[in-house]
């Protein structure tokens, strides 16, 4: 069984980094965000080992993570919530643009060669 949680990262006014999975009791802060990932990881790694040592079971997220698309133009900003695929961007890399392009409305990974 895969079981996936949020996990998010706070940057605090004073520089310090938080860091928790929400819903669940495991929090840490640390100097850096890499510092806090780590900390977070161990934290969750022993959360969930001292549930399987109870016997109870891994709870499930109820967290949605959704994200703020907000667009600003001279007529105001308007504001839309799109899934987290939002923050990956539409950017392909040349190879799969070169690849999209050789195959026309195929797309995909470029054709072989029959030889």
């Amino acid at each position: 069984m895969t079981a996936r949680y949020a996990i998010i990262l706070e940057t605090e006014r004073s520089g310090a980094v938080s860091a928790y999975v929400p819903g669940l009791p495991v929090y840490a802060a640390a100097d850096t965000a890499a510092k806090a990932e780590r900390a977070l990881k161990e934290l969750l790694t022993l959360y969930l080992a001292d549930l399987q040592a109870r016997q109870l079971a891994l709870p499930v997220s109820r967290a949605v993570v959704k994200v703020a698309r907000v667009t600003t133009t001279r007529r105001g900003s308007s504001l839309a919530i799109v899934s987290p695929a939002a923050l990956v961007g539409r950017a392909r890399s040349p190879r799969k643009a070169a690849a999209a392009r050789a195959n026309g409305a195929r797309g995909g990974r470029p054709r072989r060669s029959a030889a």
